[in-house]
């Protein structure tokens, strides 16, 4: 009777499920097979040993069959209408935990703070499988890839740290980064990381208001500097040739007055795909309406509208013909009273807050 082939299996995680193939060239049909797996010493006995009803030449092993750790032979017959193979030759194969990686130059919060960055990641494996080479790979935030960096051997003086210069980062983009390893027990694994570059960019502005003293014949030139150490971004004025403050009326000299018909618009805020984040409004003399709409550059995709009422605020969200509305405490007598919005996103839920403020 013909004897069945097990193909060589690369080593693995015995955490995970793990499927063995094999090749039966026999002229009698397979009901099932039989795969048997023992320890790599001598005289061992099988740790697992079981019969799959299948016409398929293929075994599955349930996840934590075997122990991580440890080195293995498995051998595997096949049940045909004249009863049972021979069995296969044994094939060896190890099975080891997955590597640990660590992205040690991104921080807890996903962000890099420079637009040029040493890439490093730290390598653990707990039986102490070490890296024969590894590959840094860049992506956009549509997982495209941007640039894949050339394959790399560990430094001999740091063996477990792994690292790739990334150049040409644009603030408030985000990226995802990969990094592939090649293991001396024959081990590919790859793991990812997304990042936004949101490195601090110091300005400086200032405000000169010359004041004339008509009685002494004197100007006094009063001079105001501010310094702004965080991620800048300039309002415009869409559909305007220029950003121009004598678009805008000011009360009391300090509040600028912002119609319905002549917005003002941020972008490059750097959020990104952002799924949580906070935001502190402070608001007076708002009519009912739409008061706030953040959307995607351009335009496009899901707006998240917040919509002033007279004592509560909504924040409403279209999907095609899907709505969804989440709205605010409810303060009596709002009106046109200045208050704070507070408003926090948590995995795309969105819960708000109105503070009056008081004299």
């Amino acid at each position: 009777m013909v004897q069945p082939v097990l193909n060589i299996t690369n080593n693995f995680d015995a955490t995970e499920e793990r499927t063995f193939t094999f090749i039966y060239l026999g002229a009698e049909k397979s009901s099932s097979n039989l795969l048997s797996i023992r320890e790599n010493s001598a005289n061992s006995t099988a740790v697992y040993e079981e019969e799959m009803i299948s016409a398929d030449k293929k075994h599955i092993l349930p996840a934590s069959t075997l122990v991580n750790g440890k080195s293995y032979l498995a051998k595997i017959k096949v049940k045909t209408s004249n009863g049972w193979t021979d069995w296969s030759t044994e094939i060896n194969f190890l099975c080891l935990n997955k590597p640990v990686i660590n992205f040690d130059t991104i921080d807890s919060k996903n962000f890099v703070y420079t637009d040029e960055v040493l890439m490093s990641a730290l390598y653990y494996q707990a039986q102490g499988d070490t890296v024969n080479n590894y590959q840094f790979t860049l992506y956009d935030q549509n997982h495209i890839t941007i640039q894949t960096y050339p394959v790399r051997v560990p430094a001999t003086s740091a063996t477990t740290r792994l690292s790739e210069e990334v150049t040409g980062l644009i603030k408030g983009k985000l990226y995802y980064i990969s990094i592939t390893v090649n293991t001396s027990h024959d081990i590919e694994y790859t793991t990812e990381k997304q990042f936004i570059p949101q490195y601090i960019v110091p300005t400086i502005s200032g405000i000169i208001q010359p004041l004339a003293l008509n009685d002494e014949g004197q100007i006094i030139i009063e001079s105001f500097l501010k310094q702004i150490l965080a991620t800048p971004v300039k309002p415009f004025i869409p559909n305007r040739a220029t950003d121009s403050d004598t678009y805008y009326s000011y009360y009391k000299d300090d509040y600028i007055i912002i119609p319905n018909d002549n917005p003002l618009m941020f972008t490059k805020l750097g959020m990104a795909k952002a799924s949580d984040f906070i935001v502190k409004v402070w608001c007076m003399n708002v009519l009912n309406g739409t008061m706030l709409d953040f959307a995607p550059e351009l335009g496009n995709g899901i707006h998240i509208r917040f919509v002033k009422h007279d004592d509560y605020i909504t924040c409403e969200k279209n999907f095609g013909s899907l709505k969804s509305r989440t709205k605010s405490n409810i303060v009596k007598g709002l009106g046109l009273k200045e208050f704070y919005l507070y408003i926090k996103v948590k995995e795309f839920r969105i819960q708000m807050e109105i503070v009056p403020i008081t004299e």
